[in-house]
């Protein structure tokens, strides 16, 4: 089993918790006048995905806990509840992908969509129940499918990224090279 050296794995875990929180920031900012006409995607949830599958030792519940408490934080929702669904399938996530190689890449967007659209669907229920405001369901849908699509995008974007680091395990009398 490959492992990378523990300081960049906290450069990983550093990079994730500061892409998530530019990307939370970036949502709140007032870039037009008009409410927006759909509700935008979940990117984090997208990232914390595409990480997790990719990267499931640098992923810790801690880490995703932080970050999703942040983004309930910046983003006024009930703190808390989205960070526990998304722990939650994050978890789930993680479970699937021990001990598993490359898998086809269509199955693994399946299964992740269907994460994604049971995260949601358990959110929208949990705030029913509550009794706190629901968002309108076409716009729920629209947001669910809107994560699904950037799925793709952000495995791609962060596929060099998340490469296990090329370490050398030589013998000590053997001879190094350096570049």
């Amino acid at each position: 089993m490959m492992q990378d050296p523990p300081l960049r794995v906290f450069r990983l875990q550093l990079t994730y918790l500061a892409i998530v929180a530019l990307v939370v920031l970036v949502q709140t900012l007032p870039l037009q006048s008009l409410p927006y006409p759909f509700a935008p995607a979940d990117v984090p949830l997208a990232i914390t995905f595409a990480w997790i599958i990719r990267r499931p030792d640098v992923m810790s519940p801690i880490l995703i806990t932080l970050a999703f408490l942040f983004a309930d934080a910046i983003l006024q929702s009930p703190p808390g509840l989205w960070t526990l669904i998304v722990l939650c399938a994050s978890i789930f996530l993680r479970m699937r992908t021990r001990g598993r190689k490359e898998v086809l890449f269509l199955y693994e967007w399946f299964i992740v969509s269907l994460v994604m659209g049971v995260s949601f669907l358990v959110h929208y229920f949990a705030l029913m129940f509550t009794f706190l405001p629901v968002p309108d369901v076409k716009q729920y849908i629209v947001q669910v499918l809107l994560s699904i699509l950037i799925y793709p995008i952000c495995k791609w974007l962060f596929r060099l990224m998340l490469r296990f680091a090329l370490t050398q395990t030589l013998h000590p009398s053997a001879p190094r090279t350096t570049r």
